[in-house]
């Protein structure tokens, strides 16, 4: 009879502060949601435009309306940094609700094409201040949690684009438009319930908040007093001027892998394929529904979403990387040689009709082992603390230009180079980007943040093998001090 409340009390001390650990993440990644609704509405407006649903638009307009949804994704990135750095990660994700509910009822509601490009603005603006969800995660997990907690972004991005395609199948885009004010709302009040993130609290000095904001998360007194006692003494041996900080060799570095990492990332063609899905569709000549064909690709994203989230802390992120980009690389090399040939040989018939659908399928599926989500869990990881938010905010805002680019080009693209050269472009990229990371992307896998930052510094750190917390094993060397936190009931 005494086995169960040993159960109890041993789930309670090392369980429950996994457990409230991942439904933390879980709200924070929730205005992921909204960011992936974003990103695939254009696969389902445009169409339906052209279908004459009371606006009508041409190529240029249609180009417009799909790249003005990342257009603004730089300023919000940038504003997301300020006001993760100066009113904390949670109120950063919390406002970025804000303009996703302005931006969907003016979409609903728009009547004349100008008012869905003040939508798709203002929608993008805050799919870009959206990013602190990255860092708030980063910054609330244990090393060995935190890989599979960040995967819950591209997991709820995932699902939000999969429903998009599925309710554009059924409604009309007002309607669609409408519905997505229901997950803006539900991510602003979730995260009021979350406290701020703990390293956010010691590095404005409030260390006794922070206790309590690491005891909420680990539910265990003496591990939430190591964790402040140990980021509050690393926080006061580096105090340096901001030209030091951001002039670091662990700043910069971090800053050229991720923006080169973002660049392959969307040169390879995997936004550009998210964005104008029905109408890459169409370039294929399937003789089948592009929704449908859509949908599938998204119930693809989705299942690869979740199966990457147990693959990420199995094989760490550089082996995802390099097995998503050799993926992408083998079938694009096959849709390649398949559209060259037929551009080419105008008369005969297609002898594989469905072969660009199973490669597309594919494709997708590699891309969201490692190329799609690594680089965003990588922005959390990568830079020390003193400068997280404000150079996240900046790098996820050059990727976010990155991914306008590319998908404002598709169409011309496609004009000058014909289907099968934009393709060839894509796969050119896939090639660089297994090269790159299998010499120059770092392994975090099991690396706490600091072992992370110090790597960068050239700094020994045992290994750089990370450490286990299961169990929460103490380190008794953290306890020399006189320092006591407790918990404050207001």
């Amino acid at each position: 009879m005494r086995v169960l409340p040993k159960l109890v009390h041993k789930f309670w001390e090392h369980g429950a502060g996994r457990t409230v650990s991942a439904l933390a993440a879980f709200c924070a990644h929730s205005v992921s949601i909204s960011i992936g609704i974003c990103q695939g509405y254009s696969a389902i407006l445009i169409p339906q435009l052209n279908s004459s649903y009371g606006i009508h638009v041409d190529s240029e307009e249609s180009s417009w309306l799909a790249s003005l949804g990342a257009i603004t994704n730089p300023i919000g990135s940038i504003l997301s940094g300020v006001v993760a750095e100066y009113f904390g990660r949670k109120r950063s994700i919390q406002i970025s609700s804000v303009p996703f509910i302005l931006g969907w009822l003016c979409i609903g509601l728009a009547d004349n094409i100008h008012l869905l490009y003040v939508g798709r603005l203002v929608t993008g603006v805050a799919a870009g201040m959206s990013s602190a969800c990255y860092t708030y995660v980063s910054e609330v997990s244990t090393p060995e949690n935190r890989g599979i907690f960040q995967t819950l972004g591209p997991i709820c991005a995932s699902f939000g684009i999969l429903l998009t395609y599925t309710l554009g199948y059924f409604l009309n885009w007002a309607t669609v438009a409408f519905l997505s004010v229901v997950f803006s709302i539900f991510t602003l009040i979730a995260v009021e319930f979350l406290p701020e993130s703990p390293a956010y609290l010691i590095k404005t000095g409030n260390n006794s908040q922070s206790f309590a904001s690491y005891l909420w998360f680990r539910r265990n007194v003496a591990v939430a007093q190591q964790e402040v006692l140990q980021h509050s003494s690393g926080e006061k041996s580096v105090r340096r001027s901001t030209k030091e900080v951001y002039m670091s060799a662990a700043t910069i570095k971090p800053f050229l892998i991720l923006v080169t990492l973002f660049f392959l990332q969307e040169l390879s063609g995997i936004y550009t394929i998210l964005f104008y899905a029905v109408n890459f569709f169409e370039e294929t000549d399937l003789n089948m529904n592009n929704y449908v064909s859509s949908i599938m690709v998204g119930v693809i994203r989705f299942i690869m979403s979740i199966i990457t989230a147990v693959l990420v802390n199995r094989f760490g992120r550089r082996v995802l990387c390099m097995s998503s980009s050799a993926g992408m690389t083998i079938t694009m090399l096959v849709m390649v040689v398949f559209f060259k040939y037929y551009e080419v040989h105008t008369e005969e018939t297609r002898i594989f009709p469905l072969l660009p659908l199973v490669c597309v399928i594919f494709n997708v599926m590699f891309s969201m082992v490692g190329m799609l989500p690594i680089p965003w869990i990588l922005v959390g990881e990568l830079f020390p603390l003193e400068v997280r938010s404000i150079m996240s905010g900046v790098v996820i805002c050059i990727a976010q230009c990155f991914i306008f680019i590319f998908v404002k080009i598709y169409p011309d693209m496609i004009s000058f180079l014909n289907f099968s050269g934009t393709l060839g472009t894509f796969l050119a990229a896939s090639v660089v980007a297994l090269v790159f990371c299998k010499y120059v992307l770092p392994e975090t896998k099991n690396k706490s943040l600091q072992e992370i930052e110090d790597c960068f510094k050239n700094r020994k750190s045992g290994g750089l093998e990370g450490y286990d917390n299961r169990g929460f094993v103490l380190n008794p060397e953290s306890f020399k001090t006189d320092e006591i936190f407790t918990v404050q009931v207001h």
